[in-house]
């Protein structure tokens, strides 16, 4: 039997539109034995709506990698278990320069990756945004 939980952070920003969410950031779905989570892409955004680190694709890959490694927290997964991200930039070059800041977080065991160029994120001032997905064992599963 396949479940399926959404899960909202409390401690993630997640933009509302007219009372309702435009998203779930989190999106889990058990399996048999094991969970896939999905997490929706994460940008620089604060939790209060403030844009982070504008201007620094290096401050921006932290706090990104950061939420990303937050929103699996919120449901018993970590970093070690993402097995796949796909990341949008606006400037591949200058993100190939702060790459390094990538590597600080997924430091044990990089997933695979898909790096796309854009001509534009959803806010004018957004460089770098990640989606990711893990697959953790349902012991460590845990639903907010």
């Amino acid at each position: 039997m396949i479940k399926r939980h959404n899960v909202i952070p409390g401690n993630m920003y997640n933009r509302v539109v007219r009372g309702n969410h435009m998203y779930t950031p989190v999106v889990v779905v058990e399996t048999g034995d094991h969970a896939h989570v999905y997490v929706a892409g994460q940008t620089s955004t604060l939790p209060n709506g403030d844009m982070g680190g504008t201007g620094d694709m290096g401050a921006q890959i932290r706090i990104v990698c950061e939420k990303v490694g937050q929103a699996l927290d919120a449901v018993g997964a970590t970093l070690d278990d993402v097995v796949r991200t796909v990341t949008y930039t606006t400037d591949i070059e200058e993100y190939y320069r702060c790459v390094d800041e990538r590597y600080k977080v997924f430091d044990n065991l990089l997933p695979t990756n898909t790096l796309l160029g854009v001509s534009r994120l959803a806010h004018p001032d957004m460089v770098v945004e990640i989606e990711a997905e893990a697959i953790i064992d349902l012991d460590r599963l845990r639903i907010p």
